[in-house]
């Protein structure tokens, strides 16, 4: 290994590149096959257990995700206009630690995680007092 180069850290680098809401959810989407936006979204709508993700937001997730070279968008040129989203071959790289995320989720881990931190139920801290919550 040539350690006279600067490296990212992985987890950061991982972090950065596939990052935020939606884009580990669509990776696992398209590598289900190509995929157009509308069915995108419907399977984000399915995932976020019925909050639906704006139309500005899921564009700009893909839109990085192609940026990326994760993800390949592919416009056909007919009336009324069609694009689909195919999962790129560096995206594909990423599936493995996608099928690991879902075997430590289906394994039940996060559950007790989220239970202890109040996050994803509604609960939030009450700033008078630190350890009790309100819904």
């Amino acid at each position: 290994m040539d350690n006279s180069k600067p490296r990212f850290c992985p987890l950061i680098a991982f972090d950065q590149i596939v990052g935020g809401k939606y884009k580990l959810r669509i990776l696992w989407v398209l590598s289900k096959g190509s995929k157009r936006y509308g069915e995108i979204q419907r399977s984000l709508v399915l995932a976020c257990q019925g909050k639906p993700v704006t139309p500005r937001i899921l564009s700009r997730e893909l839109k990085e995700l192609a940026a990326r070279g994760l993800i390949q968008r592919k416009a056909f040129p007919q009336v009324p206009p069609r694009v689909e989203y195919t999962l790129a071959p560096a995206g594909a790289t990423v599936g493995p630690v996608i099928d690991e995320i879902i075997r430590w989720g289906l394994a039940g881990h996060h559950e007790a995680i989220i239970r202890r931190s109040g996050t994803g139920t509604g609960a939030t801290r009450s700033p008078r007092s630190p350890g009790r919550t309100t819904a």
